[in-house]
């Protein structure tokens, strides 16, 4: 079963392409937070008081494979 943030991953990919080789942060069907590291995604949502828990990605340039936590 997919989760409504994955979901809308698939579904986005032409927003999703412009993060190539970052992190991101999706909760519903927004992007919370996008960084260089899994740290600087925490920093982020800690500093804008997110208590939810978001998928966190990163989304692969051309030679990489995808990571979902």
């Amino acid at each position: 079963m997919q989760s409504q943030e994955s979901e809308w991953i698939s579904q986005h990919p032409q927003i999703i392409s412009k993060q190539s080789g970052k992190w991101i942060a999706v909760l519903k069907d927004k992007i919370i937070a996008v960084g260089d590291s899994i740290a600087e995604i925490k920093r982020t949502l800690n500093k804008k008081g997110i208590k939810e828990l978001p998928l966190i990605t990163k989304i692969p340039r051309k030679d990489e494979e995808m990571s979902i936590l």
